[in-house]
């Protein structure tokens, strides 16, 4: 199977959904080295979706790791600009971020929600068309819950701690993660078809 072709696996979008699913869950095993995630997830991705990791692949995924940090870090830096610019809704000064947070949070459980589904379904058939893939997004998931779950209580418990940061760090390393395959799925396949 050529590397550039869409395989059995998945389409484009898939394999992008599942490198940002893929990067999340590393960053909450990973917490303690989150670049690490950056480069796991993306992986996990690309070869699970049966393709191969050759010389343009590499390059391509350092081009969209920098281009995620870049991307995701300009939306870090930017957001304290618009709220400020924005000023406090309802009389709270956290209402626009509280907001951005649930709408980014509520795409990425759906994205999970999709991926998922789609796993669970090939999970039924008597002809699975990819059952490590599945199993792999189903260990995400579970993952992410865990993770979820744990962070939830030790800010409930210690309110004053930042712990409950690392949720909303593990979005932007899931947006990350995505951002790099779209890049090197796109440099990838740019390459191929010039060859």
């Amino acid at each position: 199977m050529s590397s550039d072709s869409t395989s059995a696996k998945g389409d484009a979008a898939a394999l992008i959904g599942d490198a940002c699913l893929f990067t999340a869950a590393a960053f909450c095993v990973l917490v303690l080295a989150p670049p690490a995630a950056l480069v796991v997830g993306p992986v996990a991705a690309w070869l699970l979706h049966d393709r191969r990791i050759d010389r343009t692949t590499v390059v391509g995924g350092v081009v969209g790791i920098l281009v995620g940090l870049v991307a995701v870090g300009g939306i870090f830096a930017l957001l304290p600009l618009m709220v400020g610019a924005i000023g406090s809704v309802g009389g709270w000064q956290f209402t626009v971020p509280v907001a951005i947070l649930a709408a980014v949070s509520a795409a990425f459980l759906a994205l999970i929600i999709a991926l998922d589904v789609d796993g669970v379904r090939d999970l039924m058939r008597a002809q699975r068309a990819h059952t490590r893939l599945d199993v792999a997004r189903l260990l995400s998931t579970a993952v992410i819950a865990v993770f979820v779950a744990v962070v939830s209580f030790l800010q409930a418990t210690r309110p004053g701690s930042e712990v409950g940061d690392a949720g909303v760090f593990a979005l932007g390393a899931a947006a990350v993660g995505a951002i790099t395959m779209a890049v090197t799925s796109a440099i990838h396949g740019r390459l191929d078809r010039r060859r």
